[in-house]
């Protein structure tokens, strides 16, 4: 018999910082699957945004850590089994890092999905 649906697979999802549209439809649809989601946004200064203009970043920031508030509420609500990780892949010691811990947790990565983009 053919069983429709992923169940119980990990799912890392990278470049959650805008918690709207795809990433938020992608998500809950693993989640509604069964599956365990990790989602990773970057809030994370980087040292180029330490040198600029504070009344801009900090703004910026303080957005992508709301928009983390609201996955965290949202996936709470349905019982998700999920993890939110805050890093910029910019850096590879940063990626490392996401990939020992989705594996020190989960063991594995099934479904990767990177929709990290460059905000303007």
């Amino acid at each position: 018999m053919v069983k429709y649906g992923l169940g119980n697979r990990i799912a890392l999802i990278i470049g959650a910082n805008n918690w709207q549209g795809i990433r938020v439809s992608t998500a809950l649809a693993f989640v509604s699957e069964r599956e365990k989601v990790v989602l990773v946004y970057k809030k994370v200064l980087r040292p180029l945004d330490k040198k600029a203009d504070r009344s801009v970043i900090d703004p910026y920031y303080e957005a992508k850590a709301k928009n983390a508030d609201i996955a965290k509420s949202k996936l709470k609500k349905i019982n998700a089994n999920y993890i939110i990780l805050e890093s910029d892949i910019s850096y590879e010691d940063s990626v490392k890092e996401i990939y020992s811990t989705v594996i020190e947790r989960y063991d594995r990565i099934d479904v990767h999905i990177n929709n990290a983009a460059v905000d303007d």
